[in-house]
């Protein structure tokens, strides 16, 4: 049994959670023995979430929280944005350094990195261009990826009971803020609308931050009676939004400005709906231009959105072969490769 503790600072409930959530579904389809521990250094209200989803989905044999430090029980130890790790432990050579952050003032820590470290870790290769001059020159060939994976079973949902809308849904899922760029995903819904008519209606669900004002914008665009605004949700229930998106024709965007992988999209082109994206999503698609568009030429995107609604069954098509870029066994490539390191 290969034993794995993580080292994570704050337990939300967000995106570090749900790749570890989706990496001990993947041992589990696989039947591969791994036990995965998680150590949190604060909870802000997600631990109990999270032992909540691991009990639902029966994932207890390969994901664990624990409440105390001690490495020396584990195999390895993955510190995931977690600096702090260097002061809980004395030496480097068994820690494996995950990066998952976009946000360049959060990862300031990279270029301070000790160069015994393992390794470091990140979820692309796009992002590994992104950061590698960052990373100490040492450290930059024991830079390995590990790409994330989306659990099959959690999107194998029934349709008969979802509900038709008479508007077509332009969805985001996610959090809301000045990276993400959500400003003009609305930019993009507001022109759609004098392009091609009044038949969408704009769905954002996700955390809003202090940064934005989404009301001022919604209502500045005079779109108040064509938005919907939807709360974080439970992990559990994302893949029925995308069902609801999907039956209804819709499309989901991201017009972000960072991504370290973007596990919202690979979650909407698993469950087969069609996306428009920036460019800095290409990794995703197999750089298929069909669906990617240069940040800021929000014609372009419209003009994107326009090819997807009149030709949706060749873009389904598309999406399946794509969304092989996302399946357990890709991920398992990874890890495989990983251990052969240690």
């Amino acid at each position: 049994m290969y034993k794995v503790l993580y080292v994570y600072k704050w337990a939300t409930m967000g995106g570090v959670e749900r790749v570890l959530l989706n990496r001990s579904q993947a041992f589990k389809s696989s039947k591969i023995q791994v036990l995965q521990h998680v150590f949190f250094l604060h909870d802000s209200g997600g631990k109990r979430l999270l032992n909540k989803y691991i009990e639902k989905y029966n994932l207890n044999y390969y994901l664990q929280i624990v409440e105390n430090f001690s490495p020396e029980q584990y195999d390895v130890v993955h510190s995931i944005d977690t600096p702090e790790i260097f002061e809980m432990m004395k030496g480097n050579g068994k820690i494996f350094f995950e990066c998952h952050t976009a946000y360049t003032e959060n990862r300031q820590y990279i270029k301070k990195l000790p160069l015994d470290l393992k390794g470091i870790i990140v979820p692309s290769e796009k992002f590994k261009r992104d950061i590698i001059d960052e990373i100490p020159i040492p450290l930059q060939e024991k830079t390995y990826i590990l790409r994330n994976s989306v659990s099959k079973e959690f999107f194998e949902i029934t349709t008969q009971s979802v509900k038709r809308f008479n508007k077509i849904p332009i969805a985001y899922i996610g959090r809301v803020d000045k990276l993400k760029n959500t400003e003009e995903v609305i930019e993009i819904f507001s022109l759609l609308q004098k392009r091609l008519g009044d038949h969408f209606i704009l769905l954002i669900a996700g955390p809003i931050t202090p940064e934005v004002d989404l009301l001022k914008i919604i209502k500045k665009k005079n779109l108040l009676n064509r938005f919907l605004y939807l709360p974080p949700i439970s992990f559990e229930k994302i893949p029925s939004l995308l069902e609801i998106i999907k039956v209804n024709e819709g499309i989901f965007i991201s017009s972000s400005k960072g991504e370290s992988f973007g596990l919202s999209i690979a979650e909407a082109i698993y469950s087969g709906v069609p996306i428009v994206a920036s460019h800095i999503h290409s990794h995703l698609v197999n750089e298929d231009n069909l669906f990617l568009y240069k940040l800021g030429n929000i014609e372009e995107a419209v003009k994107k959105i326009k090819y997807i609604l009149d030709n949706r069954e060749n873009v389904v098509n598309k999406l399946c072969s794509i969304s092989e870029n996302f399946s357990n066994d890709i991920f398992i490539h990874d890890w495989n490769g990983l251990l052969s390191i240690t």
